[in-house]
Order: structure tokens, then C-alpha cells, then sequence
């Protein structure tokens, strides 16, 4: 580093002969394959906690980062007429850039924990834990894997107050777990670093919190089981808008930000942002993760932004020649350290991070890898494949190991497995059907081919008029909303069939299908992006795909097929969409600024590797919506 300034390098790493370098694993992978690692992760974060908070490389500053105690960090400053309130990159093109460099600051603090740790095991163990240590890289929470229907989407690993380790001394001990909350009260915080009272968090009204907090009770108590039923309840949606984001997404801006381009593409509503933020309103649930001004305090925030920066690469590895950055930086780019009306392109710098050299920021062009921070994740080892090809074929098979091939093989695997799941355990599935994915339907091809036998779509003979020549229609629900036009973070559920009036219940509820989370900010905020976002009006995206939930009420003989004459009057009848606010209290949904729901569907080919083929053409249906509160009208801008 030069002159003290802290240099965000990831884990110094010297690649192998043929380019490889450590992996970032599965939490549930490192946790059952890797159990040395998994132990030193969890003894090395509860000393990273405890690091004073002064330090700035504690946890407690790096995660002051991204919002409050609204400080800044490592001498960075910006514009001197703004207001500093974190520098935030949300809503912008440079969101997926941004948080790249920011993680691998965090994992360096978290290695050096770790090596720490490591050091101090007595022998004979401390060779073999100071091996397991060189090689560690921080682990990601994927919140769209596949799940059967005896599993939690929510990882006891994560939700659970205690955890087993094999502590320096050899023995084996129960600890707190660091992953489940992060301990405000047991450290020294000078006024000048302490947060707010978070007077927006549940239950209002209380000036102290004592740690983070996720859905919390009327008392402050976090409700990780709940978090775990609304996470498994709206898996099936999730994991189909992970797949349309990475399949279909080609244009870099769309992919990246759920910033509204208004570019009248009805397919440019999603983006990995739109992903980000309902994990966060999901845990969160009126607890830190759900307030952006505090969310990265919870353990869970890194876990869940490591994945986001994961299929980030994923997509990079699928659309290799569709990286740009370039776009004149009006009100709603502008932050505390980019100015209104500047170009921000691949040269814009990622303050506060400072690169190798102490000298200068990263910038999105040097942010683009993952290897020159020292690490990849499983399904983007380039090194493992002889040509481009062969790689692009292999991460096209993962995602649809992973994430499911096309929405139709993926329904009907699923009753296969959750009815044995069911009958093994003799108990009713955890995951209602009309909101579960499932397995994939074809195995992963060859890395060096492209298969060249036609993947059998396993789909009952009685549904067999569903996907005449291998084609069937997609359905999918628009939204949009101006970000901070209710100055806090709400969502907007999305309903196929009759739902509970109260709106307590809307989380768990059988029919809905899935939500569009905007977290906004309130007015107070000092966030100077927030600020001029809120007077620029932006208005962010979201998609709710439907087709799995119309799946099941196929199956349930309440509709006839996926074609558009019998979709479009059922979807009339019943597609309902409802608002709540911050503290799961409803919101009238005429008076959500800007909002507007609509419905579109493309037609998709399922290639003969079972991959979906996207059209492109995306058609409005807005009579379905046009009329109803928040509806999108007939003549309304797409």
C-alpha cells in the first residue's frame, strides 16, 4: 500500500500452472466436503468480529462501508458539496462492479482471521489446520438452489443460534454461532461511529438493538424459521428468474441494474439487483437486511453478496463479449463521489477501494475478473476446458443442472420428487408444488461437445399438448415503482388465486407466487445518492415469473394450456398483486408512486440439450391489467 491507504487485493494469490486458483464454495458444500476450512471460517469470523471497531479493517467498519455510521472510510472523500452518506451504487450500472472489489476487501480481512486462527491450534493439529487455511476463500449462500420438499431454503448453518466447532485446543465446543447474528452491545462504539437508533426496524420505538436482526416479533426477537418458509414458499419463482436473468439477459445494463431504462423492451425488467434486493426484503422482513442504511451488519449480507457476485461471473462466462459500461451520469447515477452529468464508463472509479498499487481505485474495467483478487467460483474454472466452446457449454449444462433446463420438465420432475420425498417421510412436502422447481431433466453434457442426442422433456403424456414441437409460451409479470417514492422499502406480492385479506399472512401464503422488493430510503436519509434519486424520480424494475404457478393449476384442471386465449382471460380473473410497507403493514396500491403491473409472455423453444431458447419478442397484455389499481393501461409507456 502506499502512504497507509489500505488496498483492496483479495487474498494474494499465485495461480497454478494452468491458471487455477482457490474456489469460493457452497456454505452447505464447505460445511460437509471441506470441514477444516468450514471450521476455520467459523472460529476466523468470530475473531474478525471481534476486531475493535476503530480498526479499519474490523468487521464493524467494513461494514460500515456500505451505509451507516455514514463515515468515510480509509480517507476517501468525494464531492465537496455533498452529502456523505455511504457510497452507495445501488440502482446503477456500476452495482455489480462496485460490490466486487468490496467483497474482496472484506475476504482479505477475513483470511487474515483465519490464518490467525490457524496459527494458534496446538500440535498436531496446527500443520494440518494452517494447510486448510492457505487455500480458504470465503464461502456464498446460493438462495436459488434447487430444494426438495423436505428442505429449508434457509440453511440451519445460518439460522441457528449455536454451532459446533473443534476449537485451538483440540476440543470440541459449542460457540455462538457468528453467522446467525453480529453483536452490537459488546463493543466499544465512540459516538462518533455509532448507527442510529434505528428507529425504522421493528419494533419501532427502541433506541438500542443489541445485534441484527431478522424478521423480527413485536418483542425484537429475530424469526429465522419464518425467514426459512418465506425463502422455501416463493423458491420456485426465484429459481425461474435465475435462470430467464442468465439465459435470456444479453445487454450488460439489464442484467446488472433494476434501474427502468425506458427503453420500451418489455424483456429488460429483471436484473440480478431485482434478485439482490428480494433476498434482502426476505430476511430482513423489517430487520436489518431489509434497510440497505444497515443490511450489511447481518453475517448473512456477505453469504448472500457473494452469490450475486457469482452469478455475475456466471454470466460473464456466458455472454463474454458483452461487458460495457458507458452512460452519461444524470441525477440518478450521481453519488457522493460521482458527479451529476459526468460519463460513467469502465473507467470510472470504485471509491473507496484502492487497487494493489495504493495509488489509484479499481474500476470496472479491472474488477472484470475474479482472478486477479485470488479467486473463482465451481462453475467458472476456465482452466479445466481445452477452448471457449467447451467452456461455455460446460457452464450452460451447470446452470441448467442447477437451476433447472425449461420451467416444464423442471414442474413435472418436481411432483416426481416431492411425491417420493413425501412418501419416505411419510409427512406432506415442505414446498407447496404450485411454487416448486425441481430437479433438472437431462445430465450434464460432455465439456468438449455439445450433445448431439436430443434431451427427453419426461413430461406425463396427458400434459404432452403443453409443448407442441418443443415450444411452450412464458408468462411473466412486469412491475415497476419509483424507488423512494414511499421513503422506505416495501414490495408488491403477486397473487394467482385467492389470498388471505390480512396481510400478515401474505409472506406464507399458498398462492402467492412471488414479490418485487424496492428498497427504498427515507427522505432524512444521507445518502446522496438516495437524494438525488428521489428527485430524479427513478423508477426501478422487477419480474415475477408465473408460468410454474399456471403449471400447477393445469394439473389441478383449472386451466387448459399455456396458450394465450386461455392464459390471458384466467389471468384476468385471477392475477392479484398487493403492497406492504417496511413493517409488513399494507399499502393502498393506488398510492405506491409510479407503480404499474403489467403482464408479458414470449415463446421459448427447448433446445435439444433441453436449454430454453428465448425468442426475444416479448408481447404486452396490459388488457389484463389495464383499469385495476396500479394496472398498466392500454396506452401506458411500456
Amino acid at each position: 500500500m502506499a502512504s497507509g491507504r489500505i488496498t483492496a487485493t483479495g487474498v494474494p494469490t499465485t495461480p497454478g500452472p494452468d491458471g487455477s486458483v482457490p474456489l469460493r464454495r457452497e456454505i452447505r458444500d464447505l460445511q460437509a466436503n471441506f470441514k477444516d476450512q468450514w471450521n476455520l471460517y467459523l472460529l476466523g469470523l468470530v475473531d474478525f468480529q471481534a476486531k475493535p471497531v476503530t480498526d479499519l479493517l474490523s468487521y464493524y467498519q467494513l461494514a460500515g462501508i456500505h451505509g451507516q455510521p455514514f463515515v468515510p472510510w480509509n480517507d476517501v472523500f468525494g464531492n465537496p458539496d455533498a452529502n456523505f452518506g455511504g457510497y452507495c451504487t445501488h440502482s446503477s450500472i456500476l452495482f455489480v462492479t462496485w460490490h466486487r472489489p468490496y467483497l474482496a476487501l472484506y475476504e482479505q480481512a477475513l483470511y487474515a482471521s483465519v490464518q490467525k486462527v490457524a496459527a494458534r491450534f496446538q500440535e498436531p493439529l496446527r500443520a494440518r489446520y494452517v494447510a486448510a487455511a492457505k487455500d480458504f476463500r470465503m464461502p456464498y449462500w446460493d438462495w436459488a438452489t434447487r430444494i426438495s420438499g423436505v428442505t429449508n431454503a434457509f440453511p440451519s448453518l445460518i439460522s441457528s443460534p449455536s454451532a459446533t466447532v473443534v476449537d485451538i485446543d483440540g476440543a470440541t465446543k459449542q460457540i455462538n454461532n457468528p453467522l446467525y447474528t453480529f453483536r452490537f452491545n459488546d463493543k466499544r462504539i465512540p459516538s462518533d461511529l455509532a448507527l442510529d437508533n434505528y428507529a425504522s426496524l421493528k419494533p419501532t420505538g427502541y433506541k438500542q438493538i443489541p445485534n441484527t436482526k431478522r424478521s423480527p416479533d413485536a418483542n425484537g426477537n429475530s424469526q429465522n424459521a419464518l425467514v426459512g418458509r418465506v425463502i422455501t414458499n416463493e423458491a420456485a419463482s426465484l429459481r425461474n428468474n435465475v435462470s430467464l436473468i442468465l439465459l435470456s439477459y444479453k445487454d450488460f445494463d439489464a442484467f446488472s441494474s433494476n434501474q427502468w431504462l425506458r427503453n420500451g423492451t418489455r424483456g429488460t425488467y429483471g436484473s440480478v439487483e431485482d434478485l439482490h434486493n428480494e433476498i434482502h426484503d426476505k430476511i430482513g422482513q423489517g430487520g436489518h437486511m431489509g434497510s440497505l442504511e444497515v443490511s450489511s451488519f447481518d453475517p448473512v449480507f456477505w453469504l448472500h453478496h457473494t452469490n450475486v457476485d457469482r452469478l455475475w461471473g456466471i454470466w460473464q462466462a456466458l455472454n463474454p463479449n458483452s461487458f460495457a459500461i458507458s452512460k452519461v451520469a444524470q441525477a440518478r447515477e450521481a453519488n457522493y463521489t460521482i458527479e451529476a452529468g459526468t460519463r460513467v464508463n469502465a473507467s470510472t472509479e470504485l471509491k473507496p477501494f484502492y487497487d494493489k498499487s495504493g495509488t489509484k481505485f479499481w474500476d470496472s474495467a479491472g474488477s472484470k475478473l475474479t482472478t486477479p483478487f485470488g479467486y473463482t467460483y465451481p462453475e467458472t474454472q476456465r482452466w479445466k476446458y481445452p477452448t471457449d466452446q467447451a467452456y461455455l457449454t460446460a457452464v450452460r449444462n451447470e446452470v441448467t443442472r442447477q437451476y433447472g433446463g425449461n420451467v416444464i420438465t423442471n414442474f413435472f420432475d418436481n411432483i416426481a420428487s416431492n411425491s417420493a420425498a413425501t412418501a419416505s417421510v411419510g409427512k406432506e412436502p415442505v414446498v407447496n408444488f404450485k411454487k416448486a422447481e425441481a430437479k433438472p431433466g437431462h445430465a450434464q453434457a460432455p465439456v468438449d461437445e455439445v450433445p448431439t442426442s436430443v434431451v427427453p422433456l419426461n413430461v406425463p403424456d396427458k400434459f404432452a399438448h403443453l409443448i407442441p414441437d418443443r415450444t411452450y409460451t412464458e408468462w411473466i409479470t412486469n412491475l415497476r415503482a419509483i424507488k423512494h417514492g414511499l421513503s422506505q422499502t416495501f414490495r408488491v406480492y403477486v397473487f394467482l388465486g385467492d389470498f388471505n385479506p390480512d396481510p400478515t399472512t401474505w409472506p406464507t401464503e399458498y398462492n402467492v407466487v412471488g414479490r418485487f422488493t424496492v428498497l427504498g430510503r427515507g427522505g432524512e436519509t444521507q445518502c446522496e445518492k438516495c437524494q438525488t434519486d428521489t428527485h430524479d424520480e427513478l423508477v426501478v424494475t422487477g419480474t415475477v415469473p408465473l408460468t410454474s404457478a399456471l403449471l400447477q393449476d393445469i394439473v389441478e384442471g383449472q386451466l387448459a394450456s399455456l396458450k394465450k386465449e386461455d392464459v390471458d382471460p384466467y389471468l384476468e380473473k385471477h392475477l392479484h398483486w398487493r403492497v406492504t410497507v417496511f413493517d409488513g403493514s399494507e399499502k393502498p396500491r393506488e398510492e405506491v408512486p409510479g407503480l404499474k403491473v403489467s403482464v408479458v409472455s414470449t415463446d421459448v423453444r427447448i433446445g435439444d440439450d433441453g436449454v430454453p431458447v428465448y425468442s426475444g419478442h416479448y408481447e404486452s397484455h396490459a388488457h389484463i391489467t389495464d383499469g385495476r389499481p396500479a394496472g398498466l393501461g392500454q396506452g401506458d409507456e411500456i
